[in-house]
């Protein structure tokens, strides 16, 4: 089995960058390409410093490493560098080439690619991650795999340096979709302490004490103790945008529709989520949910 010791990483944001510092600590060789020309000229010093190699194209980064890391919004995103444009990934890579994307995608989306990038000998390993800018600064990331069980043995010592656990769930797409069930629990649960707390503060009730002993029964929960405070203190500073939540519930309810299943709970907050659009929060953290009760 070929050893990764080059890799290459697109999508260099809130998650990307973080991940590619860690790599680079780790000691692996390490590429990087920028969709804003600009980036690294500001935001992205600190990488070359670090000794990031920059790639001018998608192609040229993928023809000089072993694995390429896409760390990128949407799925047309993904397919964009990957395979859609002149100088996507498929034009330089070799046979040998493993794409692992940590993108929150559609799972038919994440099918769809596994197939063309196949089609020219690439490997493909979906792999949403979940713990936010947090997580990824910190390298407890938790990811879940899908991808043949080859491709996943290989890029296990990579997730190594950035998560704190990682579950190959099942074939391509299946990461994917047990992503969107983390988001779903996850973001309805935002949601419902966002109307604890409001229903707390509207009954004038020490909102710091009705948190406390929420967390020692059934209510507690990682959600409640990271949200609550926040909202509490109504410091929105973004873990997640509420932008990123919102389009995470939209893929959610088409792969369900795809199904013909409904999701009710979620199809709700989504509907929060996107009026919370409209306000100008969208890169406001998901608990701006708890201000937006208190203004409707």
């Amino acid at each position: 089995m070929t050893k990764i010791k080059t890799i290459g990483c697109i999508g260099l944001g809130t998650m990307g960058r973080p991940i590619a510092a860690h790599l680079l600590k780790s000691g692996f060789l390490v590429s990087g390409y920028a969709r804003r020309p600009s980036f690294f000229d500001d935001d992205g010093r600190g990488l070359i410093t670090a000794g990031m190699r920059v790639a001018a194209s998608p192609a040229e980064l993928a023809s000089d490493v072993d694995l390429v890391i896409t760390n990128v919004v949407s799925g047309d995103d993904v397919k964009e560098v990957l395979l859609d444009r002149d100088d996507a990934v498929i034009h330089g890579a070799s046979s040998e080439l493993i794409v692992m994307d940590h993108s929150t995608i559609a799972p038919a989306q994440a099918k769809g690619i596994n197939q063309q990038l196949r089609a020219h000998q690439i490997g493909f390993v979906d792999a949403p991650v979940s713990g936010g800018g947090t997580g990824a600064e910190a390298g407890t990331l938790v990811s879940m795999l899908g991808g043949n069980p080859e491709d996943i043995e290989k890029i296990s010592s990579v997730l190594s340096c950035y998560t704190s656990g990682f579950r190959h769930i099942g074939d391509a797409g299946h990461g994917q979709v047990a992503k969107l069930c983390n988001q779903i629990a996850q973001v309805v649960t935002i949601s419902g302490v966002a109307e604890a707390m409001q229903f707390a503060a509207i009954h004038d009730t020490d909102q710091k004490a009705v948190l406390d002993v929420m967390m020692q029964g059934f209510a507690s929960s990682k959600m409640l103790g990271l949200m609550a405070p926040k909202m509490i203190s109504e410091d929105f500073t973004p873990g997640m945008e509420s932008r990123l939540h919102a389009k995470d519930m939209g893929i959610a309810l088409a792969a369900a529709q795809e199904k013909g299943e409904e999701l009710p709970s979620t199809a709700l907050v989504s509907q929060i989520l996107d009026a919370v659009q409209e306000t100008g929060w969208q890169n406001m953290d998901t608990s701006i949910l708890y201000r937006y009760l208190k203004n409707i």
